[in-house]
């Protein structure tokens, strides 16, 4: 009993829900602002994507209540089937046809489900269920070696497959920020960190593996006018927007100059009819659910809330810093989505469940809080 204090706090976090719902509102209308002219000239109605988006929200939102009401603590009991479900995702979606020229979705109708963003969350809940259990012995090389290195190497090798490279650079991220915090040690981290590292530069830079993706990174790097397309239309959208923007549905950039302005590039449609103060805002919200996310973590009442906390948390940061930075210019094009504001059910409805299970998390933090030492 050492080890914990009492705590007075009854509530759950009523922050992150709000910047939850914000964000879900900012993005159900600039899906409808981006897309209304694409969707017109495939669909004959300028509704269509907005409809979808639609159901997205109220869909997301009624599992965002389920994982609210259940005991997080299920999640870890269940954490090795979920994340062999996980796996078995990432598998399943190699031999189904590709879509776009990629295997990353599987169809199921008219729905359309991203692997990736489910196998992430499962990462996430099997890492802290496991660090919450074996805190002692993480500042031994053998703990970070089984499992979780070779549990990353079969994910890289599933997912480059597909290929999708921002969420092989997601993920990694998020898992080695997730072992840091556990207190392994700086240079067990380097010693994992560096097959891969030799790896991708073996892949892209001697075998040509998404070569020209790079490429265009760094000449992006030294001239955003030189860079690909996607990030010349992206800059073109910001600079037009300027400080207050063009206002809603005024963007022109949409008009079929920037490609996907409703998923990966939603930031610049944004920032062209909003402003670099409607940018401003957004981020802030982001921002917001950081800093309650990582107190969350800190008034946890278990191991196992601190890591899960901390992991959602990372998770959702980690992927809106991404998305923006490849907005304007600073990432290679990754395939990266907002969350919360691009358009898209897998990644909206992944992170809307993860929010719910960070609020059940803070509901319980009333009880007694875990200091981790």
């Amino acid at each position: 009993m050492d080890n914990y204090a009492i705590k007075r706090k009854a509530n759950f976090d009523i922050w992150v829900l709000i910047s939850l719902l914000i964000l879900a509102a900012i993005g159900t209308v600039m899906v409808y602002s981006s897309s209304a002219v694409m969707a017109e000239s495939r669909f004959k109605t300028q509704f269509f994507f907005f409809k979808k988006q639609i159901m997205w929200v109220l869909l997301s939102m009624f599992f965002f209540i389920l994982a609210f009401k259940i005991d997080y603590h299920w999640y870890g009991r269940m954490s090795k089937f979920f994340l062999v479900l996980g796996f078995f995702l990432l598998a399943a979606v190699l031999f189904l046809p590709a879509i776009k020229g990629v295997h990353r979705w599987i169809r199921l109708g008219p729905i359309s489900i991203q692997p990736s963003e489910i196998f992430r969350y499962t990462l996430i809940l099997f890492m802290a269920t496991t660090l919450a259990k074996r805190l002692d012995k993480m500042r031994e090389f053998k703990h970070l070696l089984i499992p979780y290195f070779f549990i990353l190497v079969a994910y890289v090798g599933l997912i480059m497959k597909q290929p999708d490279l921002g969420s092989v650079f997601t993920i990694t991220l998020v898992f080695f920020l997730l072992l840091f915090v556990a207190k392994a040690r700086l240079k067990h981290l380097l010693l994992l960190a560096l097959p891969g590292i030799v790896g991708f530069v073996i892949l892209v830079f001697g075998l040509g593996y998404e070569k020209d993706r790079i490429d265009d990174y760094l000449n992006s790097l030294k001239d955003p006018m030189a860079g690909s397309y996607q990030v010349k239309q992206s800059i073109l959208a910001l600079g037009n927007g300027g400080l207050k923007g063009v206002g809603l549905a005024e963007g022109k950039q949409k008009f079929f100059f920037l490609p996907e302005p409703h998923t990966d590039f939603i930031f610049a449609t944004l920032g062209e009819e909003t402003g670099f103060i409607g940018l401003l805002g957004v981020l802030f919200l982001f921002l917001i659910i950081a800093w309650r996310g990582i107190v969350i973590a800190s008034q946890a009442v278990d191991p196992l809330g601190y890591f899960l906390a901390l992991g959602i948390t990372f998770s959702i940061f980690t992927c809106a810093l991404i998305n923006i930075g490849v907005v304007i210019g600073v990432l290679p094009t990754t395939g990266v989505p907002l969350p919360f504001l691009s358009y898209g059910g897998s990644s909206l409805l992944m992170s809307f469940v993860a929010t719910g299970v960070l609020l059940n998390i803070s509901k319980k933090s009333h009880l007694k809080r875990y200091t981790f030492d």
